[in-house]
């Protein structure tokens, strides 16, 4: 059985809510992704930021990338998932809440990873990413 730790791209970068808009734009070009999750004094995730959400809000709200935190545009309903989760059970997840990436977080709550439709897609679940792909698009 395939596992979430088995296909996560492991250690994430990762913000603090008091960090801004553009130390979240570094760390996405720095690392060639999408989304920074957002945790706390004790790693648990405590939400997520996108390109999408960067791009969209800071140009129709007027911010200043340079001194806003990220907590003023974070999305804090984050659904996780554990390590240990079966990837059926984490594709079921993400089809449902039609997320692309899903955070994976460990006993303690503390984030130990990330699962995109990239990670699932290179893993044996393959065949059921077009499927998450289309639940996700429609």
């Amino acid at each position: 059985m395939c596992l979430a730790k088995d296909v996560m791209t492991a250690n994430p970068s990762t913000c603090r809510e008091e960090h801004t808009i553009y130390d979240a734009v570094r760390i996405m070009n720095r690392e060639d992704c999408g989304v920074v999750p957002i945790v706390d004094e004790l790693d648990r995730c405590i939400g997520i930021i996108t390109d999408r959400d960067i791009c969209l809000r800071t140009v129709l709200e007027h911010l200043d990338p340079e001194d806003t935190p990220v907590s003023e545009l974070m999305s804090t309903d984050v659904m996780t998932c554990r390590e240990t989760d079966d990837i059926e059970t984490v594709l079921d997840i993400m089809e449902r809440e039609q997320i692309r990436r899903i955070p994976v977080i460990n006993d303690e709550d503390a984030l130990t990873g990330i699962i995109s439709e990239g990670d699932l897609a290179k893993s044996e679940v393959k065949a059921k990413v077009s499927e998450l792909v289309e639940a996700v698009v429609t």
